[in-house]
């Protein structure tokens, strides 16, 4: 399966953020506590909208990349507006890792803090996952540091899987089980919007 990206001067003019959860809660008819069920594969996507481009080329390349990623994947930065992400070295999983919330990770700038809060993206198999820093970390003298996530991991981690802290990047079908769809205005724009919703 191929992965699409965008051109640079594709840039969204606004972002939704949204968290598919695959949880849910037990709610007794009987008027009993009610108990949270957490499952395994909640995952994030992303709404987007693009600023209108001409039709006569610009749109051309954006309704190509959009429909041919229904088929493949879309790759594209999650948005962390005015977050300095800063440098955070070149971070490697440092061990392999079967489930859980805790990555070790290697190969990162001495006293870098990772912010709760922050995302990041993890590399698998060829896959992107992304992630959520569950509390702030500083990154120990020697590169290394065991960071808190959030959600559970979807896949085992493999030594030396890298994960995109400075560039987090989501990787996912366009508008799953969705049309998609885009509106071409009298003054020859063409704008678009669409999901972008991680598949794994």
């Amino acid at each position: 399966m191929a992965v699409i990206t965008m051109p640079d001067w594709v840039v969204p003019s606004a972002a939704e953020p949204f968290l598919r959860d695959f949880g849910g809660v037990l709610t007794p008819f009987l008027g009993g506590p009610e108990q949270r069920i957490n499952r395994l594969g909640n995952r994030f996507g992303l709404r987007v909208t693009l600023p209108p481009v001409p039709t006569r080329d610009k749109a051309l390349i954006v309704q190509s990349r959009l429909l041919r990623a229904r088929e493949d994947r879309l790759r594209m930065e999650w948005p962390q507006p005015d977050f300095d992400t800063g440098n955070p070295g070149a971070p490697l999983v440092s061990a392999n890792v079967t489930s859980g919330t805790a990555v070790p990770l290697k190969g990162m700038t001495p006293g870098y803090v990772v912010k709760e809060g922050q995302m990041l993206a993890i590399i698998h198999a060829g896959r992107r996952y992304m992630e959520m820093a569950a509390a702030d970390v500083t990154v120990a003298g020697d590169g290394t540091a065991s960071l808190a996530v959030w959600p559970l991991l979807r896949s085992s981690l493999s030594n030396n899987d890298v994960v995109e802290i400075a560039a987090p990047r989501i990787e996912g079908l366009v508008s799953p089980g969705d049309e998609l769809s885009w509106q071409i205005s009298v003054d020859r724009l063409a704008s678009f919007s669409f999901t972008l919703s991680e598949g794994a």
